[in-house]
């Protein structure tokens, strides 16, 4: 069973991630006063992170080591992140709730697809598949979040971040494998990219609420101000 083509898609997600990694890394909750290396290194772990986990765990040589094309092109959004900071910050808050919110929307799915893909190809079952599926979306995140000292974004109220996860991981491997014999393979990828997709972009419009309303914290280097 082969993933349907979809021109770079994997790396166009780890691009979008690394990039969205570097513009949260520097928002007061995250900043940590961060060096432009530093930064980078933050969209190293937005970008490749869940990829990387994702491999491990199905005990195969990480993606961004048998191809380096990975580690370039979050090297250069990590750049890119950098520069669209020292624009404007206003324009960059601007960028990042809005045209990246989307295109992160759009990518979510795309890393929760693969992980589920990659791990019914190692015959993991559904169950586990979700999983791997989930992980693979929200590890980066995690991963920028803890070394910033802030609580995981997984666990917090964040437009229905694991939800959206789920959903992505769960359409893909039942649609998967009903139709794991049927030729038309490549609709099932879109279904559940398009599901999941407007379901994530409806969900960070209309700031959806969680399901348990409490109300967080402070946190970050403003949180005693």
């Amino acid at each position: 069973m082969n993933l349907p083509s979809f021109p770079n898609v994997d790396m166009f997600s780890a691009g979008i991630n690394a990039l969205y990694g570097v513009l949260i890394a520097r928002q007061p909750s995250h900043n940590r006063g961060y060096t432009a290396a530093g930064l980078v290194i933050m969209a190293f772990f937005g970008g490749i992170g869940g990829g990387v986990t994702r491999d491990i765990l199905l005990n195969e040589i990480p993606s961004p080591i048998k191809d380096p094309y990975y580690l370039l092109v979050c090297a250069l959004m990590g750049v890119l992140g950098l520069a669209i900071y020292r624009w404007a910050d206003s324009r960059e808050e601007q960028f990042r709730t809005r045209v990246l919110a989307y295109f992160k929307s759009f990518t979510l799915p795309w890393f929760a697809i693969l992980g589920a893909h990659k791990a019914l190809e190692h015959n993991l079952g559904i169950w586990s598949a979700i999983v791997i599926g989930v992980i693979a979306t929200t590890a980066g995140g995690v991963f920028i979040d803890l070394f910033s000292g802030v609580t995981p974004e997984v666990v917090r109220p964040s437009q229905l971040l694991v939800a959206a996860a789920v959903l992505a991981s769960t359409v893909y491997t039942l649609l998967a494998s009903a139709t794991k014999a049927s030729p038309h393979f490549f609709p099932v990828t879109l279904i559940a990219v398009l599901v999941t997709f407007t379901f994530r972009v409806f969900a960070v419009r209309e700031h959806w609420p969680s399901i348990v309303p409490l109300d967080a914290p402070a946190e970050g280097p403003r949180a005693a101000a």
